[in-house]
């Protein structure tokens, strides 16, 4: 419905103000990484701030210092690039869970202070709030409830249709009501005729009423979800039923031909994307599912391990996907001339191109995805990619056999509950313990699989 496109129109005015405007997106297939998309905002603004000039960058070290005192690593352990500006941490002690809990709040609640003043404010914008976990949901109620922090605006977008009344995101924002705090929601609605009209007008330079019957037509199919009217634009053009007409100089469309496309109305966008994605080469296909399997960011590297190739190929393989405009690249060119930086346009079309992984060889894509990217980790960086690796990892084990590579998901299930617990997400580090108990307390295993490097995707 263009939730995440409002929002970002908020980017330029608040920068404007000299304030800090941040963002973080949850992962469908990432739920169990605590933080995920809070600590993927707080990132980019320690960027940010490792981007500015050193003096300044010294005033930041100095105020960070003074609020965490002997408590910085707590910070580290969820965002490890705090670091970078505020040096090397000494541990902390341990303590009871109830102390933790405590004391990581108010160290978190510190921290964000730091960077909310009338000086300069901080928004922080978390999208598709649907997928979110329990741990964020709690800083969140921190965030809103910390009667000392001021100048901060947090933002929220989420799928209605997808949170139900029993839904931890309903229930957190009742409980956050009750205790006084300050909500306002905004409710998008579908697209009308008229606004339709005008888009298809300006993006077709005809006026509004030459383009109505098309755009009742668009209505019809699309259901007024902003998305969808951009896709089916782009299908119509892709089929050649809106073309431009050189010795005119106008565009023009034939309403029949496009109703006789068998495209139902009201069509779903999981629907439309895979008709899209499956015109893509096999290859790309391919790759698009096993970055699907990633995230909704994912990187040339990263991808290239996972499917054994190189780089260079990788890339090669994927500029379809950026033709399409399937996949949108985030960087530039590098010295290599590779661009190393990918994410989906829509969290739909990550989905679709999951969906294209056929059911019965999903466990073994993600085993195969997690068995990659542990042998390719280098044991200082595994913590950095501890929660990935153990969640492919645990999504295939059952189709491990080998005690020994049993056991050896086990361990890493201990070192990620660990990790969550150091992170004070104790409802994720108890799930990784459990999880870690329960492979090592199975001593037989009815499924037997020859697995190799991806057989199912790359042959």
């Amino acid at each position: 419905m263009g939730k995440s496109a409002l929002v970002q129109e908020l980017y330029k005015p608040i920068t404007a103000k000299r304030g800090y405007f941040i963002s973080g997106k949850f992962d469908q297939f990432g739920r169990n990484i605590p933080y995920s998309a809070i600590v993927d905002a707080l990132r980019k603004l320690v960027q940010q701030l490792l981007g500015e000039p050193d003096e300044q960058l010294q005033q930041w070290r100095k105020r960070l210092l003074a609020v965490l005192g002997s408590n910085g690593q707590l910070i580290v352990d969820v965002i490890p690039e705090v670091e970078l500006i505020v040096g090397k941490q000494q541990p902390v002690p341990e303590v009871g869970s109830t102390e933790a809990q405590n004391r990581f709040n108010l160290v978190f609640g510190q921290f964000i202070r730091v960077f909310c003043s009338k000086k300069h404010p901080l928004a922080i914008f978390l999208d598709d709030l649907q997928w979110v976990d329990w741990a964020t949901l709690k800083l969140i109620e921190l965030m809103l409830l910390d009667e000392q922090t001021q100048f901060l605006f947090l933002i929220g977008a989420y799928r209605d249709n997808e949170v139900s009344p029993i839904h931890p995101l309903v229930l957190t924002l009742e409980e956050l009501q009750k205790q006084g705090a300050v909500l306002h929601q905004i409710v998008l609605s579908p697209l009308t005729l008229e606004p339709i009209a005008k888009l298809i007008a300006e993006a077709l330079y005809r006026d509004a009423h030459t383009v109505l019957s098309l755009a009742e037509l668009v209505l019809r199919k699309t259901g007024g979800n902003p998305f969808l009217v951009g896709e089916f634009l782009r299908l119509l053009y892709s089929e050649n039923l809106l073309c431009f007409d050189v010795d005119r100089s106008r565009w023009q469309w034939n309403l029949d031909r496009i109703r006789a496309l068998n495209i139902a109305d009201n069509v779903n966008v999981v629907e439309l994307l895979l008709n899209k994605l499956k015109k893509l080469p096999e290859v790309s296909q391919q790759l698009l599912q096993l970055a699907a399997c990633i995230g909704f960011q994912f990187d040339l590297k990263t991808l290239a391990i996972v499917c054994e190739q190189s780089p260079k190929t990788v890339f090669r393989n994927l500029l379809a996907a950026i033709q399409a405009e399937l996949i949108q690249p985030l960087s530039e060119l590098d010295e290599d001339l590779l661009v190393q930086d990918y994410k989906f346009v829509h969290d739909r079309v990550q989905q679709a191109a999951y969906t294209l992984i056929d059911e019965s060889h999903k466990q073994m894509v993600h085993l195969q995805i997690g068995r990659n990217l542990q042998q390719k980790t280098l044991p200082e960086r595994l913590s950095d990619r501890l929660f990935e690796i153990v969640d492919h990892l645990n999504h295939g084990i059952e189709l491990v056999t080998n005690q020994v590579e049993r056991n050896e998901i086990a361990k890493l299930n201990l070192l990620a509950g660990q990790k969550a617990k150091r992170a004070i997400a104790y409802s994720v580090a108890k799930e990784y313990l459990a999880k870690g108990r329960a492979w090592l307390a199975k001593s037989s295993w009815q499924t037997n699989y020859n697995l190799t490097a991806l057989p199912y995707l790359w042959g």
